[in-house]
Order: structure tokens, then sequence, then C-alpha cells
């Protein structure tokens, strides 16, 4: 990860805000959502550990479309119009796509010589 570190950070941001999402969402709801956001999480770990160990191209993508079709149902979602609802949204558009980007990111701010 220390050729890849605008990649690193995303994926680090991502496992902190999805851990603080469950506390959230637990001391708020209750247990009752608390399988499909383990799930959620599972399935972050999964990619994430694919993309350290494999460098999977598929995992990455995964992983930049979870955050993205996130940010898309959280448009749609009842809490959207709250402010903390507006900034997941964001923060989701804005990870999935920085997870995406992340070499021509690091080409254009100087970290890596991208072919």
């Amino acid at each position: 990860m220390k050729e890849r570190p605008v990649l690193f950070f995303a994926i680090i941001l991502s496992i902190i805000v999805e851990v603080i999402l469950m506390v959230l969402v637990y001391d708020k709801i209750g247990g009752e959502r608390l399988p499909v956001q383990i799930g959620r999480f599972l399935f972050q770990l999964v990619c994430v550990f694919l993309i350290l160990t494999n460098k999977s191209n598929t995992a990455l993508f995964l992983l930049a479309a979870y955050h993205i079709v996130s940010g898309l149902f959280g448009l749609y979602s009842s809490e959207s119009t709250e402010p903390l609802g507006q900034i997941f949204i964001a923060y989701h558009f804005i990870i999935g796509l920085i997870i995406y980007f992340h070499d021509w990111i690091e080409s254009k701010i100087g970290i890596k010589n991208v072919g």
C-alpha cells in the first residue's frame, strides 16, 4: 500500500466511517438493522482484503460501486433531508470516486508516476 497512499487513506477512512455508522444506527434504531450493517461491513472487509493481498481490480471496482450505490440509495431515503444524511450521501459519492480514480489522483498530485 506504500505505492498507493490515496487508496490506502480512502480504505482506512471507509472502514472507520462504516464502524461509526454501525454504532450510530445501533444507538438510534437498535439491533434490528445490525445484521444488514454487519453484512455491509463484511462485504467491505472482503473487498479490502482482496485489494490488499491480490491487488484485485474487481474488488476495487466493487468497493467503489458499493459506495456510489449506497450514495444513490441514500438520496431516496427518508433521512436524506437531515444534515447527517446529506453528509453521508456526499461521503459515499466522494469516497467511491476517490477509490475508483485513485491512480489518476495520485498521478496528478505527484505521488505516483502512472504509465
